[in-house]
């Protein structure tokens, strides 16, 4: 891997063994990878907010990235499963007892949005809306309620890792500078699984224009993608690893990427670029993860 920091920096890691990694347990767990060609690409936007401050995404700047290999789809209910029955792996959410769900209807158009975002107690990957609910018919779904570390822990089993911030949107924006996944135009209810037209996770490859450039699948809508990069200012730098700290220095901050089945009805939340800091220890039922090749 090369790295330099600053404007135009390089990042990133290529692979060239194959479709599949071993896992750490001998377990073999398949991905369909999608190899994404080195270069650079113009990553975040120059924008204004209403206020006046400038975009979390700004400025527009230049990144180098390897070639690298990204799996077309998220992770499923299906592959989580896998590797919790072999490894016995306890999520945050359940080590916890509680992980956030959105409990009220459709229509978000009415409400602010945290009105009716509650930490369900029960709630986990396996109980996406608590107690009662499941995920039976649900295993091509993104797997869900899944903070950082559940991630992490997922990649050190299968053999692989979480993309950089920039990886994902290279990814998912390719060298154009579009302003969504599938191109110019605004979203519509059939082009993603956005703004609640659906109300729950959909399975993964059900839209096809929500592909991007490189043809990944739920590049756009479905389930936010937690991603290895801490939360800092533009531009990207290669080596910021590390999460930055609330102001109370209690809580480290980290990136996901690409919107999920719930927004605000805003065309604007779904931009290609749009960047949101989470908490790692965060767990929701609108947030899982994508991986890389090692």
């Amino acid at each position: 891997m090369s790295e330099s920091v600053g404007t135009g920096a390089t990042v990133g890691a290529s692979d060239t063994s194959g479709t599949s990694r071993t896992g750490a347990i001998g377990v073999r767990t398949e991905f369909d990878w999608v190899t994404i060609p080195g270069g650079p690409f113009t990553m975040g936007v120059d924008r204004v907010r209403p206020d006046g401050t400038p975009d979390q995404a700004a400025p527009a700047h230049e990144v180098d990235v390897p070639e690298f290999r990204i799996a077309r789809s998220p992770v499923t209910v299906a592959d989580f499963r896998r590797f919790v029955e072999a490894t016995g792996h306890r999520t945050t959410a359940e080590e916890t007892g509680r992980s956030w769900v959105w409990v009220g209807g459709a229509d978000t158009t009415t409400l602010g949005q945290d009105d009716l975002w509650l930490e369900v107690a029960g709630a986990a990957w396996h109980t996406p809306r608590g107690p009662g609910s499941d995920v039976e018919k649900k295993d091509d779904h993104p797997v869900t309620h899944v903070s950082r570390a559940d991630c992490l822990a997922f990649c050190a089993w299968a053999g692989v890792r979480l993309p950089t911030e920039a990886e994902w949107e290279k990814a998912a924006r390719g060298t154009d500078r579009r302003t969504y996944a599938w191109g110019d135009d605004e979203p519509t209810p059939d082009v993603c699984n956005h703004s609640m037209f659906v109300g729950d996770t959909t399975p993964v490859g059900a839209y096809p224009s929500a592909a991007g450039p490189f043809g990944l699948n739920d590049i756009a809508g479905n389930v936010w993608e937690w991603v290895s990069t801490g939360w800092h200012p533009y531009p990207f730098r290669a080596d910021r690893t590390q999460s930055l700290r609330t102001k109370q220095g209690a809580m480290e901050l980290g990136v996901v990427r690409g919107n999920s089945f719930f927004n605000d009805c805003n065309p604007a939340t779904m931009r290609v670029t749009l960047r949101l800091y989470s908490l790692l220890l965060y767990t929701c039922y609108d947030v899982g993860f994508r991986v890389c090749a090692v």
